[in-house]
């Protein structure tokens, strides 16, 4: 053999599941067609967070007033705001390079088919071994089957990274994170937007009452947002027309630019030669086992094409998780996910929500703490949020979700509250420093053991 194991695809799962796999002894490669870092590095994760940390100035400038401070006159620069994306997003692809150099991991450049159990075919000409494969392709932008994007006047979150100039205005078709992070970075920048999603909640599948918060905020901050809105009949022009439907009611607008963010595809096509058995489900996602092995037992998949949830945490952990799987016979886990998106206020959650809960018929309780009530939050005029927690009736915590400033930040704990199945009780006696957002988490699970004090 060529190798003991072998990517196809150097995103999140490719990188850190070869880098953990060489760390142990096996002889790695991950074959890529573009850099490594997958979707999350070049185009996704740390490029938009890049961004939206040049537009969180821009917030807090426009917030001065409120604590004291006073600017009269800034200047944006859209060509710095991306070189300084471009200078991240180089130096953390040359370090992903130099820990492949150091763990002995070969970076192969080109295009893999499965063409056997062990065997891939290189760019259609050369054929390499592997004792294993694991398929971490990741994904792609998806299309609306009526309206393609074009990169011009019809985009993808893809392009917006490029874009020359602002819009004057902007359509946001889909209220997921994606679509919500560029919304607020595009408003901020100085673009009109609206936001529009054919279900009744913003970040559908995750809290209301949360997501209704975050979408009150939003609205705040000069975003148009349409729920349980539809639209049809794309005009393009100098502008594109589109015709929008809420209940009985329709109305038409046009638009500068036009976002696309209806969810990802899986890099799944042409991955197996065609006398590969399919597998594939009707959407393209690659099925597999509880181990993430495939109908060949030597072939693996993780990650995005594998199917939701889309997160790049999700992808490395189950890479690495197949290395200890096929040296040490461990079973794949599958623990709680957290998710997070960095909006302002940023909103995160991981587990189970009230929804949820209710739909199963389960008793729970719910723990709520406002920021508003906070006295960390208050010192830094960060009022508007909640943490909301969820746990059974002998208090073992099954859900957590917030919105608030550093909400990504403050779920860690609870994360590992929900993954170990701790009950609330047992953060009674947890010191938090004061005055932190963190306290916030011990009042909302105080609310619940009967400890907290300021609510």
């Amino acid at each position: 053999m060529d190798f003991d194991l072998l990517f196809i695809g150097a995103g999140p799962a490719g990188y850190e599941g070869a880098i953990a796999a060489a760390k142990k002894g096996l002889k790695t490669a991950v074959v890529e067609m573009d850099l490594p870092g997958g979707t999350c590095l070049q185009r996704g994760c740390i490029p938009t967070k890049a961004i939206l940390h040049s537009v969180k100035a821009i917030k807090q400038i426009n917030d001065f007033a409120k604590i004291g401070i006073h600017v009269d006159h800034f200047q944006i620069s859209l060509d710095e705001i991306k070189r300084r994306k471009v200078r991240i997003v180089s130096k953390q692809t040359r370090g992903i390079e130099l820990l492949f150099k150091q763990n002995n991991v070969q970076m192969i450049k080109g295009k893999a088919q499965i063409v056997d159990a062990n065997k891939v075919l290189l760019d259609g000409q050369k054929e390499m071994s592997a004792g294993h494969i694991v398929v971490a392709s990741g994904s792609k932008a998806a299309e609306l089957p009526f309206l393609k994007w074009n990169g011009h006047k019809v985009i993808n979150s893809d392009n917006l990274l490029e874009l020359e100039s602002v819009p004057e205005t902007m359509l946001v078709i889909g209220a997921g994170a994606i679509g919500l992070e560029w919304a607020l970075i595009y408003s901020y920048l100085g673009c009109k937007v609206t936001v529009v999603e054919i279900m009744d909640s913003i970040v559908p599948g995750t809290d209301r009452e949360i997501a209704e918060i975050l979408k009150v905020e939003l609205v705040k901050q000069n975003i148009t947002i349409h729920t349980s809105t539809s639209i049809a009949n794309p005009r393009l022009g100098e502008k594109v027309q589109l015709t929008f439907k809420k209940g009985e009611k329709t109305w038409d607008e046009e638009f500068a630019k036009v976002l696309l963010a209806v969810g990802r595809t899986p890099n799944s096509a042409e991955i197996y030669a065609d006398h590969i058995p399919n597998q594939c489900d009707g959407k393209g996602f690659i099925q597999v086992s509880t181990n993430l092995q495939t109908v060949l037992p030597t072939i693996f998949a993780c990650g995005d094409v594998i199917g939701p949830p889309l997160l790049a945490h999700k992808a490395s952990h189950q890479a690495m998780a197949i290395v200890d799987f096929l040296l040490n016979g461990t079973p794949v886990p599958h623990h709680p996910l957290p998710a997070v998106i960095f909006t302002f206020p940023e909103m995160a959650a991981v587990g189970i929500t009230q929804e949820q809960a209710e739909k199963n018929n389960l008793q729970v309780k719910i723990g709520r703490f406002p920021y508003a009530a906070g006295s960390r939050a208050n010192a830094i005029d960060e009022k508007s949020g909640l943490v909301k927690v969820i746990a059974d009736r002998e208090n073992v915590i099954l859900g957590a979700h917030i919105v608030g400033a550093e909400a990504g930040e403050l779920l860690p704990l609870l994360t590992y509250a929900v993954t170990r199945k701790l009950k609330c009780d047992e953060f009674r006696d947890l010191v938090f420093a004061h005055p932190t957002l963190g306290e916030n988490l011990w009042e909302a699970m105080g609310e619940i053991a009967g400890f907290s004090i300021h609510i």
